[in-house]
């Protein structure tokens, strides 16, 4: 597989934005019992939620107008903190499966950049179903040889899924790919988004990755999030 060359990417917030942001301080993994509390959540009284402390506005709202209840996730494909935030990111959509997840891959260099072709070339050829999958390998490459997946993980992995690499080397000279990465950086350096994983519910409310003592659980978070979906 030929991967495209992206050097004509405007990569302007590179020195704007740092890498790797940790992911939000709510466990990193959900139990097995995640499911049920995150439905003891959805019963119980709605809690209250301060701007500034748990969230906060966005200056520029990333509206998706044919959406009305959804999550946007900023992410890297090969960051750490990204990969440890699936399973509770996906425990909360499990449990509410009319929230829309909305995912914008930046490309903060040339390896985000590859990264982030990868991933809208499969979004936008009709393999998004695969992005799960894909940023599970991603972090088995990291745990099993503390490193990136290479040219032929990457391949192995398109042909595992029937994809052939050579025809999807062509599909990523799209202009669409370029512009939805330079759309994720500019979304990122118009609302001062330091790194990633960050959390946008509906548009407007960024999720904040330190959360205070209030928010310690999954549980906790599932109802920040509901409390953010079901606000005004």
């Amino acid at each position: 597989m030929r991967l495209l060359s992206l050097s004509g990417l405007t990569l302007v917030t590179v020195l704007m934005l740092s890498a790797c942001s940790p992911e939000p301080n709510p466990p990193a993994t959900v139990t097995e019992n995640a499911s049920e509390s995150n439905s003891a959540s959805n019963q119980a009284p709605a809690r209250q939620f301060k701007e500034g402390q748990h969230y906060n506005l966005l200056a520029k709202p990333v509206i998706e107008p044919q959406l009305q209840r959804y999550l946007t996730e900023y992410f890297w494909l090969g960051c750490p903190h990204c990969q440890n935030f699936e399973p509770l990111l996906k425990g909360y959509l499990t449990n509410n499966p009319n929230v829309t997840l909305v995912r914008k891959h930046p490309a903060l260099g040339d390896r985000w950049a590859i990264d982030a072709s990868i991933f809208y070339g499969l979004q936008q050829h009709g393999h998004g179903h695969l992005v799960t999958l894909l940023l599970d390998m991603y972090r088995q490459t990291r745990l099993e040889k503390n490193a990136l997946p290479d040219i032929n993980a990457i391949n192995a992995f398109l042909q595992q899924h029937q994809i052939d690499p050579d025809t999807f080397a062509e599909q990523l000279k799209s202009d669409s790919i370029i512009t939805a990465m330079e759309q994720a950086n500019r979304e990122m350096l118009d609302n001062r988004l330091s790194g990633v994983p960050s959390l946008v519910v509906n548009g407007k409310y960024l999720v904040n990755g330190e959360q205070p003592d209030d928010v310690k659980t999954a549980e906790d978070y599932y109802q920040l999030l509901d409390y953010l979906l079901n606000k005004n």
